[in-house]
């Protein structure tokens, strides 16, 4: 779209590990998928806007097609393998809760609660992995599990906290991971929840939402919405407003 100065992407990935089932029409019932007819594959539309001096991506969250981390290794071997005209690729995310003022006002960790896929977990900075996730990556090779949900408590549930009391560990962690995040922001996409409790420096409970924090088009969908160019119409709008604000 050259007057626009955008592109309409879409990018696809062949479904691996547990296949879905199929109702058929007239059964209340549920057979496997016949994938004599083909494999399942998941897409992920996104959309790049080149106004501005940033360059600014809207990618829709498919849970199990290509994430933030695909698209910018493709891009990333296209353009500095195949094309020769970069040496890296950087993204930072848009968000509405800001990791360095999280960073600046933490004070003391109270509740970490995080939703991962074990095989996700080889996206994460290794030793980030190797000090606070090598048993979840451990018991994903052994039991297979297609998330495992990990809730470390820094509080007895139902007792009053003393803010004295600080979790110099548990806060140790979070700053870690929270800076692995800011560094490199493809290592959020190892999680499907990540949600941190914690007290901040005026003794205020706050909670950092990592999913939640990102700035987000959120739009229902029906069956009638199948082409990349009906993806982008349905948020063409909103896109439009945010990168105003850019300007």
């Amino acid at each position: 779209m050259l007057r626009e100065k955008r592109i309409r992407f879409s990018m696809a990935l062949l479904r691996t590990g547990r296949i879905p089932m199929v109702k058929p029409a007239d059964k209340f019932l549920l057979v496997p998928f016949d994938t004599s007819n083909g494999e399942i594959a998941e897409q992920t539309h996104f959309f790049i806007d080149y106004n501005t001096d940033s360059v600014v991506l809207c990618v829709e969250f498919n849970s199990n097609g290509p994430r933030l981390s695909d698209i910018e290794y493709y891009f990333r071997v296209v353009a500095r393998e195949k094309l020769k005209l970069a040496r890296a690729t950087e993204i930072d995310l848009y968000m509405d809760t800001s990791i360095d003022k999280t960073l600046a006002d933490l004070k003391n960790v109270l509740n970490i609660d995080v939703k991962v896929q074990p095989q996700k977990l080889s996206q994460l900075d290794p030793a980030i992995v190797g000090q606070y996730f090598t048993a979840i990556s451990n018991l994903g090779q052994h039991v297979k599990p297609k998330f495992v949900k990990l809730e470390v408590m820094f509080q007895t549930p139902g007792k009053q906290y003393i803010s004295s009391q600080l979790n110099k560990d548990g806060n140790s962690m979070f700053t870690r991971i929270l800076n692995a995040f800011k560094a490199k922001p493809t290592n959020m996409d190892a999680f499907e929840h990540f949600v941190v409790r914690y007290e901040d420096k005026d003794g205020k409970e706050e909670v950092f939402n990592l999913l939640k924090g990102k700035k987000e088009i959120v739009k229902h969908i029906d069956g009638k919405i199948t082409t990349t160019r009906q993806w982008y119409e349905l948020i063409e709008t909103d896109f439009d407003e945010f990168i105003q604000t850019l300007q």
